[in-house]
């Protein structure tokens, strides 16, 4: 029953996601090319050409970012809290199932739209002949620097599930009341954040902590990640415990 709420959570999915995809890293090529060309050129003027791409790639990179946060919040919200929380809360599965399977879908989708994004710069990059971002460089760089590129794809990970997961409380909190709920949601959202940002500062502060700083040597940036990882693996457990203890005991459905 478990892997078929995660395979609900990929199903559902408007396909219009994946055109959007599509467009993005057609986009990025066509904007690659544009650039390649104006490179050959002895003078170097914008061409309008590649001011409206760029214009309607960044509008696009924008869609994508507020889709995907629409998409995490669409499929927590509506499968667990709306009218469908009534057919899922009867499934025979536990608390913690239900959060797991929506946290790998929205997870996935995370990161399908990070890989979009990455894949997009690297081939507007690649199209200009530079030499920094060749494949045969990229793998020499990552294997020069392994334990902390390593790290800090970690961090990053992490990150991403911190803050759906932080999503996810403040959408519990949000249906705790009667009215105004998505109000009150992205109301506890922001008191989330301004709290976490409050205790990083207090701690931040101290002179024994590290930083993740380049410029201080690769021990100290090593140091700051993992501090980093450990960070998010505090708030990993506290956003997690607050919306399987809401879920669990304080479900209060539309």
């Amino acid at each position: 029953m478990f892997w078929n709420l995660v395979r609900y959570e990929f199903k559902n999915v408007n396909k219009w996601y994946l055109a959007l995809y599509a467009a993005v890293l057609i986009l990025s090529a066509l904007i690659g090319i544009q650039a390649q060309s104006l490179i050959k050129l002895p003078e170097k003027n914008l061409s309008v050409l590649l001011v409206f791409l760029a214009t309607v790639f960044g509008g696009l990179m924008i869609t994508l970012a507020i889709s995907t946060i629409f998409l995490i919040i669409k499929r927590f919200k509506g499968s667990v809290y709306d009218r469908q929380g009534y057919l899922t809360l009867t499934l025979p599965v536990s608390e913690h199932h239900i959060i797991t399977a929506k946290l790998i879908g929205a997870f996935i989708w995370s990161l399908i739209s990070t890989a979009v994004l990455l894949l997009c710069i690297y081939i507007i990059l690649l199209s200009t002949n530079s030499d920094a971002v060749q494949l045969s460089t990229l793998l020499s760089f990552v294997a020069e620097h392994f334990t902390g590129f390593s790290l800090a794809v970690l961090s990053f990970l992490l990150n991403t599930i911190s803050g759906i997961l932080c999503i996810y409380l403040a959408i519990s909190i949000g249906q705790l009341f009667n009215e105004y709920r998505t109000a009150l949601s992205i109301v506890a959202y922001i008191g989330i954040q301004i709290v976490v940002g409050f205790i990083e500062l207090f701690y931040r502060s101290n002179p024994g902590f590290y930083f993740p700083s380049t410029t201080g040597g690769a021990d100290q940036f090593q140091m700051g990640i993992i501090m980093t990882i450990l960070e998010e693996v505090i708030l990993i457990a506290i956003y997690y415990l607050g919306t399987y203890h809401i879920l669990k005991n304080k479900v209060n459905l539309q």
